[in-house]
């Protein structure tokens, strides 16, 4: 008798802990939608969505926003999640990662669930694109932190778009090896969007670009064209982008300049009779 009598706690224990599993290991779900289906270029998408339940630990929805012609990451983001388990975020059309007409899917991660929706840009023409300098290159002359001989970029001279909110990006020309180097200081994870000129860097004979990003060579980037798409993480410092040429050569600038000196003072020279030895 007290054998069964036994039994009986031991069985709830069974049940209960059973229904404890069955909470850790419920099914997440989450839904989301956008306001429209169809933006130009100078909107805005707002997002909105729901998951349920709650993950306890506070996870946060990821929005992945990717480009389908051509194919493209366009954007990273999280979206907090309120006590009602409702989220909302807002994506900005007027960038350079979204410049293109077309669809765009966006897509929404919670703990094991996900869904994605699509939306499409029109209009492009319209959408407004930074001027970029063409040959005529302006800049200033300086030195790396390794000594390496640097030439500053102006500003409007690289056409860019940065989501990791940073503060604006210094580009510089690196003589010694044919990139272009960029220090930024991000503080959240992003994507930093740029186009580069064949005025500014050529890619290799096979059309890519090399990217370094803290002394690390980076696979995970995309190219389209000269239309490079480059993860940025808080606490990146460097990204380099090396091609086959990249402006200015100073070490051919420096030889014609001391070639120039050279026949100068030989034409002065000759003209003026002048001599090292004194004459008699």
């Amino acid at each position: 008798m007290n054998s069964y009598v036994m039994l009986v706690p031991i069985a709830i224990l069974i049940l209960a802990g059973t229904g404890f599993v069955s909470q850790a290991f419920a099914a997440f779900t989450i839904t989301m939608e956008t306001d429209k289906d169809v933006y130009d270029h100078s909107s805005v998408i707002t997002v909105t969505g729901h998951v349920d339940p709650i993950e306890p630990t506070g996870s946060e929805v990821t929005i992945i926003v990717k480009r389908m012609n051509p194919v493209g990451l366009v954007q990273i983001a999280q979206a907090p999640v309120n006590s009602d388990g409702s989220f909302s975020t807002t994506i900005e059309t007027a960038s350079a990662t979204m410049k293109y007409d077309g669809m765009y899917q966006i897509k929404a991660q919670y703990v094991g669930a996900e869904i994605t929706v699509s939306v499409e840009l029109t209009n492009a023409i319209e959408a407004s694109e930074p001027e970029v300098a063409g040959t005529a290159v302006t800049g200033t002359a300086v030195t790396g932190t390794a000594g390496e001989p640097f030439y500053k970029l102006s500003p409007g001279q690289i056409e860019y778009d940065i989501t990791c909110n940073a503060d604006p990006p210094a580009f510089f020309a690196n003589a010694d090896d044919d990139s272009i180097v960029i220090y930024i200081d991000p503080t959240d994870d992003g994507i930093l969007t740029i186009t580069l000129h064949e005025e500014l860097i050529k890619p290799f004979e096979d059309g890519t670009f090399a990217v370094i990003v803290d002394n690390q060579v980076m696979q995970d980037f995309t190219q389209v064209g000269n239309t490079l798409t480059i993860p940025c993480v808080a606490g990146t410092e460097k990204i380099e982008i090396h091609g086959s040429w990249a402006i200015p050569e100073f070490g051919v600038i420096a030889a014609m300049i001391l070639a120039v000196a050279i026949i100068s003072i030989i034409v002065v020279t000759a003209k003026t009779r002048l001599s090292i030895v004194p004459r008699y």
